[in-house]
C-alpha cells in the first residue's frame, strides 16, 4: 500500500498554513456553493412559473437593483446616510433574495420563514461564518431568479457589461473602493469574508499588526454574476431535453435533469476565480474581480457549446 510521503505530506501542511492558500481556498468553496446552489434552485423556480418575465425583461431589474445598491452603500460612505436605516434596508433586500433560493425547496411559506430567520439571524450577529452563510443563499437565490428569467444569451450580456463596470468603477470612478469600505462598515453579507489570521479583528478586517492581510475578500457581485450564467445554462439544458433551445451544448452528455454543459461556465469561472487570487496576490489591493470571474464563465460557456458542434 502507498500512500503520500513524508516530506510531501510537510509540504501540503506548510501550503494549508499560508494565508492566502487558506483564504483563496475558502473564498473558492463558497463561490462554488453559490453555484451550485443556484444551479440547484433555478429549474424549480422555472417550473413554478417564478421569473420576471420572458426574453430580457429580467434585465430591468437586475440594473435597477445593481444601482440601487451602489447608492445605498455611497450615501453612507460620502453622504453620511443613517447606518441603520441603510442596513436595515439592504439586509431586507437580502432577505427576498434567501426566500428565493429556499422557497425553491421549502415551499413559499416555509421560504419566507427560513429567510426571516437567516435575515434577523445577520442582523443580530454580524459575525463573517455567519455573513458568509446568509451571502452563500442570498447570493444563489438571486443568481437563480435570474438564471430562471433570462436565456444564455442576455446573461452573457450581462456578464460583459457587468464587468466592464466593474473595472471602471474599481481602476476608474474608484467609487467601489468607496462602495467596499461601507460594507464593512455596515457589516452586511454583501461580500464573503474568510477570516486568515488569528488577528482578524472584524471591525477593521484588512490588516494585522504584520501588514499581512487578516482576511480574504470576495464581493458578493462576484459570485453572483458567473453564478446566473451557470443556472441559465442549467435551466436552458434542462429544457433542451424536451424541446430545442438556443446555444445549448446539445451535443454533450446529459447527467440527471442536466447537460455537461453546464460545466462549462461552473469550471471556467472556478479557473477566473483561481487567477483573481493570483492576481491579488502578487499585487496587494483592490482590485476588479468581475473581468476574471465573468471572463471565465463565458469562455467556459462558448468553449461548451463549441465542443457540441
Amino acid at each position: 500500500m502507498s500512500g503520500p510521503s513524508p516530506s510531501t505530506a510537510r509540504t501540503v501542511g506548510a501550503r494549508l498554513r499560508d494565508p492566502r492558500v487558506r483564504g483563496a481556498l475558502g473564498v473558492g468553496a463558497l463561490f462554488l456553493a453559490v453555484q451550485l446552489l443556484a444551479l440547484a434552485a433555478a429549474p424549480r423556480l422555472a417550473d413554478a412559473g417564478v421569473s420576471y418575465g420572458a426574453g430580457g425583461d429580467a434585465l430591468v431589474p437586475l440594473v435597477l437593483g445593481l444601482a440601487l445598491g451602489t447608492a445605498l452603500s455611497l450615501a453612507v460612505v460620502r453622504y453620511g446616510a443613517s447606518r441603520r436605516l441603510v442596513r436595515g434596508v439592504m439586509l431586507l433586500s437580502l432577505g427576498a433574495a434567501q426566500w428565493f433560493a429556499l422557497s425553491a425547496f421549502l415551499g413559499a411559506v416555509g421560504g419566507a420563514v427560513a429567510a426571516a430567520a437567516g435575515t434577523a439571524l445577520a442582523w443580530r450577529v454580524p459575525r463573517p461564518a455567519v455573513r458568509n452563510a446568509v451571502a452563500v443563499v442570498g447570493v444563489a437565490g438571486g443568481a437563480a431568479l435570474f438564471g430562471a428569467s433570462l436565456a444564455p444569451a442576455y446573461v452573457a450580456v450581462a456578464l460583459v457589461l457587468a464587468a466592464a463596470y466593474d473595472a471602471y468603477a474599481v481602476y476608474g470612478s474608484g467609487h467601489m473602493l468607496d462602495m467596499a469600505d461601507a460594507s464593512a462598515d455596515l457589516r452586511v453579507p454583501s461580500m464573503f469574508v474568510v477570516p486568515t489570521d488569528d488577528g482578524y479583528d472584524d471591525e477593521t478586517a484588512t490588516v494585522t499588526g504584520g501588514g499581512r492581510p487578516a482576511a480574504t475578500l470576495l464581493g458578493a457581485g462576484d459570485a453572483l454574476f458567473p453564478a446566473m450564467l451557470t443556472a441559465s445554462v442549467g435551466v436552458a439544458s434542462r429544457w433542451e431535453l424536451y424541446a430545442p433551445a438556443p446555444f445549448v451544448a446539445t451535443g454533450l452528455p446529459v447527467v440527471g435533469e442536466f447537460h455537461l454543459a453546464v460545466l462549462g461556465p461552473l469550471v471556467g469561472s472556478l479557473v477566473g476565480l483561481a487567477a483573481l487570487q493570483a492576481f491579488v496576490h502578487r499585487r496587494r489591493g483592490v482590485h476588479a474581480g468581475l473581468p476574471f470571474v465573468n471572463g471565465g464563465a463565458l469562455a467556459g460557456w462558448l468553449l461548451a457549446a463549441a465542443a457540441a458542434l
